[in-house]
């Protein structure tokens, strides 16, 4: 047992010590998240209320709860935990897809198709949340956060240098070019140290040279890595690369670099998601920042971009009180705490029903972004990285950066990808979109 569960077990001892709850009645419940007050998981001051809320109705359980970063920080105490087999009760992280099955077959989680059931969940969630986090027919995590990509951009510069938003690829490329002979960085870009913003990107990029159907193939294993729609996708990448569309040496910055290149007006735009909308939101002076999602580049395939759910909240297979645990992850995302989510948590919470943005007090520029990316959700691709298996997504980071770095060939980094997912269907840890049993 951890120190913390330690701590957490002697202040439950003194309460009953004290009579201030009774040893029928007392409960516990360990959760672990990544919600902050900063960054990328900025909904710290939503889930406050909301907690403060689920105390008042439960003065008889005693919730330790830990904090972690959002990414890998949160993902990678999570991979720790259970596989040491102390893990929390509730936990809130990512991946879904492969990453979900193996969690699935290693047996870690509790199949949550019982409360899906009792609580309605099946009702809330849109189907496509719900297939990408079920395995064999069971549902084994609540999706809560949507994840979307687009371009934040600075209308003061793009107003100065005579731009408007790009309708096509030969805008795109002209907008690099207008920028660079003005001395902007077109688009901000950083891809260190693991590579998942060069991932994002290329997931985007197939989203518009192939489409939603493609990807899903591609995901499941139906067909190959090496198809021309996805290296198209990276030839276009390249093609910008060599437009020098990006930040010079990207492969060397980090995520902070690239936003602060926006801040600080030494670039145009970046290109990024809505995990960081609180930040850029909030960096930005007032009246400077504006949103578009990347232009069709073909007449046959319709304008899309990436998305998946930021995270999604599982229990644990060993978790003390399983019931708890249910009734906890239905508190919170509850549909009276929309409010709370969308205008204290920067979130885009997963909802079956296309949320009504216009009774929200939020940025018109963030309630644009949401309704944008939602009403394209038919047409949207899986994100790569959050829904392939833990080796695909090593290849995936590697091989991108190699791919836009000059060091590795489209052929060579495609072919690799295609012999990862033969090794991972190998362990039955390629995703198949699920469904109800």
């Amino acid at each position: 047992m951890s120190w913390i569960k330690k701590l957490s077990v002697l202040l439950v001892l003194m309460a009953l010590m004290s009579g201030a709850v009774s040893a029928q009645d007392s409960q516990f419940l360990e959760v672990w998240d990544q919600w902050e007050f900063y960054g990328m998981t900025a909904a710290g001051p939503a889930l406050e209320v909301i907690h403060a809320a689920w105390n008042a109705e439960h003065p008889n359980v005693f919730m330790d709860r830990s904090v972690f970063g959002g990414g890998w920080p949160i993902r990678n105490a999570i991979e720790l935990a259970l596989t040491s087999g102390d893990a929390p009760d509730v936990f809130y992280s990512w991946p879904s897809g492969a990453g979900l099955t193996a969690y699935a077959q290693e047996g870690y989680l509790l199949d949550l198709t019982p409360y899906a059931d009792q609580y309605g969940w099946w009702d809330r969630l849109p189907d496509w949340a719900i297939e990408r986090n079920m395995w064999n027919g069971k549902l084994y995590a609540y999706p809560w956060e949507q994840d979307l990509e687009y371009v934040y951009y600075n209308t003061v510069i793009f107003e100065e240098l005579g731009l408007d938003e790009p309708q096509s690829w030969e805008d795109i490329l002209n907008w690099c070019a207008v920028a660079n002979e003005a001395g902007y960085i077109p688009i901000s870009f950083s891809n260190s140290p693991d590579g998942w913003q060069g991932a994002n990107m290329f997931t985007d990029m197939v989203a518009l040279t192939g489409g939603r159907q493609v990807g899903l193939d591609v995901l499941r294993g139906a067909t190959s890595w090496n198809r021309p729609e996805v290296v198209d996708a990276l030839e276009k990448l390249l093609e910008m690369v060599e437009a020098d569309c990006f930040s010079p040496g990207f492969n060397g910055k980090h995520y902070g670099d690239s936003l602060a290149e926006l801040y600080t007006g030494r670039a145009t735009s970046v290109w990024t998601g809505t995990w960081v909308i609180h930040d850029i939101s909030g960096n930005m002076a007032e009246g400077t920042l504006d949103v578009f999602y990347m232009p069709a580049i073909y007449d046959d395939i319709p304008q899309a971009t990436h998305m998946s759910e930021g995270s999604a909240y599982y229990i644990w297979a060993h978790a003390s009180d399983p019931d708890l645990a249910a009734e906890y992850i239905d508190f919170v995302t509850d549909p009276r705490w929309l409010p709370t989510w969308i205008e204290e948590g920067f979130a885009i919470p997963i909802q079956k029903d296309p949320i009504d943005w216009s009774i929200y007090d939020v940025d018109p520029v963030i309630g644009k972004a949401f309704r944008i990316g939602q009403e394209m959700q038919d047409l949207n691709v899986d994100a790569f990285h959050t829904t392939v298996a833990p080796n695909v997504v090593r290849a995936l980071y590697q091989g991108v950066q190699g791919v836009l770095g000059g060091e590795l060939s489209i052929e060579d980094f495609l072919n690799n990808m295609d012999e990862e997912m033969a090794a991972a269907a190998e362990l039955g840890q390629v995703w198949e979109p699920g469904e109800r049993m």
